[in-house]
C-alpha cells in the first residue's frame, strides 16, 4: 500500500537527543501505512534549551502527538497543560503527549509497557521479587513505580548522583509503603540475598557508549536481566549476561508495547497494532 503525504498528512514524533537511534518512526509509520490512514512519524534532535520552543512548535504547527525521550521525560513536565492519570503524575516524567486542539496532555506508557515485556520476553512476574534497579532518571522512575505497582518485595536503586537515587527512593516508597525502596551508596552495601532482576535504565551500552552499567562480578548472578537499551540488540552488559548464563532481553519489546499504548492514545486504534509493529522490527532486525 503506497503511503502518500499531501496537505492533510497529519504528523506524529519523537522529541530527544540524540535521536538518530529510534526505532519508534519505523514502529508508527507501519501502521500508518497498513491501516491506509494519512499521518507520518519523524524523530527531531531537540537541544535543552529548545525544549519549549518545541512544545510551542508543536502547538503552533498542529502536530498530532509526540513520544519524549532521553533526556526529557522529566523536563516535558514544565510544558504540558494536563496530566490526566494520578499514576502517571506521581511518577513525574511522561513519554507520551497528546495534541487536543492545542492542549498538550501527558502520558506515561513506560511503566506498563515494561512489565508486559518483562511477562512476554522473560516470563517474569514482579510480585514478591527483589530488584536492582540501575538509574534515577524518566525512565527509571516510571520502571520503579511499575515495579512497586505490580508487588515488588524489594527495589534497590543504584545512580552514581546520591541526590536523584536518594530521592526517587524516598518519593516512590512513600506512595508504596508495602515495598521496601532502597538507594545504594554503593554496589557492595547490596544484602547478601540473590536478586531477582536487574534493569539497566541509563544510556550505557547505547550506540557511541561503551560503559557498562554494572559489573556483573560485583553480585551473585541474578535470574534475570533486562536493559531498556535497545540499538544494539546486544549491548555489552547483555552480552556479558550471556556468557555467564543470566536470562536477559534488551529494550525491544518495551519499546513495542509502550508505543502501541501510545498510538492508541492517539488515534483511538489498538487493534492489530502491536501485531504491526512487531512485524516491522522483525524486518529491521534481519
Amino acid at each position: 500500500m503506497e503511503h502518500k503525504i499531501d496537505s492533510k498528512t497529519h504528523l506524529y514524533g519523537i522529541f530527544g537527543n540524540p535521536i538518530e537511534h529510534s526505532l519508534s518512526p519505523v514502529l508508527h509509520n507501519a501502521v500508518f501505512k497498513q491501516l491506509g490512514m494519512n499521518s507520518v512519524y519523524m524523530a527531531f534532535c531537540v537541544e535543552s534549551e529548545s525544549l519549549g520552543l518545541a512544545f510551542e512548535g508543536m502547538r503552533a504547527l498542529g502536530i498530532k502527538g509526540v513520544n519524549i525521550t532521553i533526556p526529557f521525560k522529566e523536563d516535558a513536565l514544565n510544558y504540558l497543560d494536563e496530566v490526566p492519570e494520578d499514576l502517571d503524575r506521581l511518577i513525574g516524567a511522561v513519554n507520551t503527549v497528546v495534541n487536543k486542539d492545542g492542549q498538550l496532555f501527558g502520558y506515561n506508557t513506560d511503566g506498563p509497557g515494561f512489565i508486559l515485556a518483562l511477562h512476554e520476553e522473560l516470563s517474569f512476574r514482579v510480585e514478591g521479587k527483589d530488584v536492582l534497579v540501575i538509574g534515577a532518571g524518566g525512565a527509571a522512575r516510571a520502571v520503579v513505580f511499575a515495579l512497586a505497582k505490580a508487588g515488588a518485595e524489594r527495589i534497590f536503586i543504584l545512580n552514581r548522583t546520591r541526590e536523584r537515587g536518594e530521592g526517587l527512593a524516598e518519593y516512590t516508597g512513600g506512595h508504596f509503603p508495602e515495598t521496601d525502596i532502597a538507594y545504594l551508596e554503593s554496589i557492595q552495601d547490596l544484602p547478601p540475598k540473590k536478586l531477582d532482576l536487574v534493569v539497566n535504565t541509563t544510556s550505557c551500552g547505547m550506540k557511541g557508549n561503551t560503559d557498562l552499567p554494572l559489573d556483573w562480578t560485583l553480585i551473585q548472578k541474578p535470574k534475570a536481566a533486562y536493559d531498556l537499551v535497545y540499538s544494539p540488540a546486544q549491548t555489552p552488559w547483555l552480552k556479558e549476561a550471556g556468557k555467564l548464563g543470566i536470562p536477559h532481553a534488551n529494550g525491544l519489546g518495551m519499546l513495542v508495547n509502550q508505543a502501541a499504548i501510545a498510538f492508541g492514545l492517539w488515534t483511538d486504534k489498538k487493534e492489530g497494532v502491536r501485531g504491526i509493529m512487531k512485524e516491522a522490527l522483525s524486518h529491521w532486525k534481519t
